[in-house]
């Protein structure tokens, strides 16, 4: 419960301001300054741009051994060794290679439709094939 003001009352004065520091503790004021306020693009140095651009050779060779494994997929099994390499590659591409997406995510496609190639020959072969001898 409250009780209303008394007219003879006044509030307690309160300071948050703190003293001021002893001279020796302050910092100079060229340790203040803090950067422009108006925007400064960023450039890049050309080692950056080697390294953000030249990261992509993890998922050109999974583009690679994939078109090579569903190559060799149609024709039988033998695109299998390469689209598990394919595979390897992509997935170790993924973590590694941020901007190369597109790339080691074409080789993944293309070394699991391979992979689903081999597993169909593989079926074809221990059904159709193998009966007859």
């Amino acid at each position: 419960m409250t009780t209303s003001h008394q007219p003879g009352d006044t509030p307690a004065h309160v300071d948050y301001t703190r003293p001021p520091a002893p001279p020796g503790s302050q910092l100079s004021w060229e340790s203040t300054v803090t950067a422009p306020t108006e925007f400064v693009p960023y450039t890049y140095t050309e080692a950056e741009l080697e390294y953000i651009t030249g990261r992509r050779r993890l998922s050109i060779a999974s583009v690679i051994f994939g078109l090579v494994a569903l190559a060799l997929g149609v024709i039988g099994v033998f695109g299998l060794p390469f689209a598990l390499i394919a595979l390897t590659l992509a997935l170790i591409a993924r973590t590694t290679e941020n901007r190369a997406r597109t790339l080691w995510l074409s080789g993944l496609v293309s070394a699991l439709v391979a992979v689903l190639l081999a597993v169909g020959w593989i079926a074809y072969i221990w059904n159709a094939v193998l009966p007859l001898l």
